[in-house]
Protein backbone atom coordinates (compact mmCIF):
# COMPACT_ATOMS: atom_id res chain seq x y z
CA UNK A 1 0.00 0.00 0.00
CA UNK A 2 1.28 3.47 -0.88
CA UNK A 3 1.58 6.18 1.72
CA UNK A 4 -0.74 9.12 1.20
CA UNK A 5 1.04 12.45 0.87
CA UNK A 6 -0.73 15.71 1.72
CA UNK A 7 0.48 18.97 0.27
CA UNK A 8 -0.84 22.35 1.44
CA UNK A 9 -0.17 25.10 -1.14
CA UNK A 10 -0.75 28.81 -0.41
CA UNK A 11 -2.30 30.75 -3.30
CA UNK A 12 -1.27 34.39 -3.52
CA UNK A 13 -3.22 36.96 -5.50
CA UNK A 14 -1.61 36.80 -8.97
CA UNK A 15 -3.23 40.14 -9.84
CA UNK A 16 -5.43 38.76 -12.62
CA UNK A 17 -6.43 35.58 -14.39
CA UNK A 18 -3.47 33.20 -14.46
CA UNK A 19 -2.34 29.58 -14.40
CA UNK A 20 -0.14 28.59 -11.47
CA UNK A 21 2.03 25.45 -11.67
CA UNK A 22 1.62 23.80 -8.25
CA UNK A 23 3.37 20.42 -8.32
CA UNK A 24 5.59 18.51 -10.74
CA UNK A 25 5.43 14.71 -10.67
CA UNK A 26 8.90 13.29 -9.94
CA UNK A 27 11.05 11.63 -12.59
CA UNK A 28 11.02 7.84 -12.92
CA UNK A 29 14.35 7.66 -11.07
CA UNK A 30 12.72 9.45 -8.10
CA UNK A 31 9.49 7.48 -7.87
CA UNK A 32 7.70 8.29 -11.13
CA UNK A 33 4.23 9.73 -11.47
CA UNK A 34 1.60 10.46 -8.86
CA UNK A 35 -2.11 9.72 -8.52
CA UNK A 36 -4.34 12.43 -7.07
CA UNK A 37 -6.81 11.14 -4.49
CA UNK A 38 -8.55 14.33 -3.37
CA UNK A 39 -8.16 18.09 -3.51
CA UNK A 40 -9.72 20.99 -1.63
CA UNK A 41 -9.56 24.78 -1.74
CA UNK A 42 -10.24 27.30 0.99
CA UNK A 43 -10.33 31.08 1.18
CA UNK A 44 -9.96 32.86 4.50
CA UNK A 45 -12.49 35.58 3.71
CA UNK A 46 -16.02 35.56 2.36
CA UNK A 47 -16.65 36.76 -1.18
CA UNK A 48 -19.88 38.06 -2.67
CA UNK A 49 -21.60 36.83 -5.79
CA UNK A 50 -20.51 39.96 -7.67
CA UNK A 51 -16.82 40.01 -6.67
CA UNK A 52 -15.22 36.60 -6.35
CA UNK A 53 -12.84 34.20 -8.15
CA UNK A 54 -12.64 30.62 -9.39
CA UNK A 55 -10.15 27.76 -9.15
CA UNK A 56 -9.87 24.66 -11.37
CA UNK A 57 -7.16 21.97 -11.59
CA UNK A 58 -5.52 20.93 -14.85
CA UNK A 59 -2.90 18.44 -15.98
CA UNK A 60 -0.05 20.13 -17.87
CA UNK A 61 2.57 18.48 -20.06
CA UNK A 62 6.25 18.19 -19.24
CA UNK A 63 7.23 20.15 -22.37
CA UNK A 64 9.55 23.15 -22.18
CA UNK A 65 6.43 25.31 -22.31
CA UNK A 66 3.81 23.24 -20.49
CA UNK A 67 0.41 22.93 -22.17
CA UNK A 68 -2.93 21.58 -20.94
CA UNK A 69 -3.14 17.77 -21.16
CA UNK A 70 -6.55 17.54 -19.49
CA UNK A 71 -8.97 19.05 -17.02
CA UNK A 72 -8.61 17.31 -13.66
CA UNK A 73 -11.42 19.01 -11.74
CA UNK A 74 -14.58 21.03 -11.81
CA UNK A 75 -14.45 24.78 -11.19
CA UNK A 76 -14.88 26.03 -7.62
CA UNK A 77 -16.15 29.47 -6.63
CA UNK A 78 -17.64 32.00 -9.01
CA UNK A 79 -20.81 34.05 -8.91
CA UNK A 80 -23.12 31.09 -8.26
CA UNK A 81 -20.96 29.70 -5.43
CA UNK A 82 -19.04 32.48 -3.65
CA UNK A 83 -16.49 31.62 -0.99
CA UNK A 84 -17.45 31.38 2.68
CA UNK A 85 -14.76 32.42 5.17
CA UNK A 86 -12.57 29.40 6.04
CA UNK A 87 -15.00 26.80 4.65
CA UNK A 88 -13.17 24.35 2.34
CA UNK A 89 -14.65 23.39 -1.02
CA UNK A 90 -13.85 19.96 -2.47
CA UNK A 91 -12.82 19.56 -6.11
CA UNK A 92 -14.57 16.80 -8.04
CA UNK A 93 -11.73 14.94 -9.78
CA UNK A 94 -12.01 13.38 -13.25
CA UNK A 95 -10.66 9.82 -13.02
CA UNK A 96 -9.32 10.08 -16.60
CA UNK A 97 -6.80 12.75 -15.57
CA UNK A 98 -5.84 12.07 -11.93
CA UNK A 99 -2.57 10.30 -12.84
CA UNK A 100 0.33 12.66 -13.55
CA UNK A 101 3.12 10.88 -15.37
CA UNK A 102 6.76 11.62 -14.54
CA UNK A 103 7.49 15.27 -15.26
CA UNK A 104 3.87 16.37 -15.75
CA UNK A 105 2.47 19.29 -13.75
CA UNK A 106 -0.55 19.85 -11.55
CA UNK A 107 -1.72 23.35 -12.50
CA UNK A 108 -4.27 25.70 -10.98
CA UNK A 109 -6.41 27.89 -13.21
CA UNK A 110 -7.31 31.12 -11.44
CA UNK A 111 -9.93 33.53 -12.78
CA UNK A 112 -11.05 36.76 -11.14
CA UNK A 113 -14.68 37.88 -11.27
CA UNK A 114 -14.92 41.71 -11.03
CA UNK A 115 -11.44 41.99 -9.45
CA UNK A 116 -12.13 39.39 -6.75
CA UNK A 117 -9.06 37.72 -5.28
CA UNK A 118 -8.07 35.18 -2.62
CA UNK A 119 -7.35 36.13 0.98
CA UNK A 120 -4.86 33.60 2.35
CA UNK A 121 -6.19 31.10 -0.20
CA UNK A 122 -4.93 27.52 -0.04
CA UNK A 123 -5.08 24.36 -2.10
CA UNK A 124 -4.76 21.01 -0.33
CA UNK A 125 -3.86 17.95 -2.44
CA UNK A 126 -3.84 14.31 -1.32
CA UNK A 127 -1.84 11.95 -3.55
CA UNK A 128 0.12 8.70 -3.70
CA UNK A 129 3.26 7.85 -5.65
CA UNK A 130 2.59 5.79 -8.78
CA UNK A 131 -0.78 4.48 -9.91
Amino acid sequence: MNDVHILQIPVPDPGGADTLLLLKAPSDSHGGGITLLAAHAVNHAATGSGTTFTFALHKFSNAGTPAVNGTISDTLGGTAAPWTDSVPKEFTLDADYIFLDAGEWLALSYVEVNSGNPTKGEICVHYVMGK
